[in-house]
């Protein structure tokens, strides 16, 4: 009894780190420091097709992306109902992460096929612009110094220094 008891304690907590991975809505890449805003399509200095294009694209990616996280609530209200049974089944259960994890997977990768069809919308000058900008998002504003290994919390200016040279 004390060990299904403890195993149900550990697959709560686990079930628990599965919500709190997934950011918030409104908080997505799309979001983060002007992605996808006004201020990042302006600088691509698009032409009136490609923002007519690229808002078909967008909201093609968020209708796969609210069914899919749509699926992922769901899932996730069946995984907390497996493990708060009577006598929970550890193969169900871990069948029912499994199938979370492949659908955090299927929306990341919807992000990315936006980004890939977006870029290919874009001219050589614009795709600079949106690689530099993406590469941004990605290194965020600082970048482990080099050498230092992961975990060690050690960081140094931003990329480009203080005045953006590299």
């Amino acid at each position: 009894m004390k060990f299904i008891s403890g195993m149900l304690i550990a697959l709560i907590c686990i079930c628990g780190n599965f919500a709190l991975a997934q950011p918030a809505e409104g908080h997505g890449p799309m979001n983060r420091r002007g992605a996808g805003g006004g201020e990042f399509m302006e600088r691509l200095k698009l032409t009136d097709a490609q923002k007519a294009d690229m808002m078909k694209l967008r909201s093609s990616m968020e209708k796969s992306m609210i069914e899919v996280q749509a699926k992922i609530k769901l899932a996730r209200v069946d995984l907390r109902a497996l493990v708060a049974a009577d006598s929970p089944d550890r193969s169900t259960i871990e069948n029912k992460i499994k199938e979370i994890n492949d659908l955090q997977f299927q929306s990341k990768k919807v992000m990315v096929d936006h980004l890939f069809d977006a870029y290919n919308l874009l001219t050589p000058d614009q795709r600079k612009t949106f690689k530099e900008h993406m590469m941004r998002n990605l290194m965020g504003p600082w970048r482990p110094m080099a050498g230092a290994r992961r975990g060690m919390g050690t960081m140094h200016a931003p990329m480009g220094g203080e005045h953006g040279e590299q």
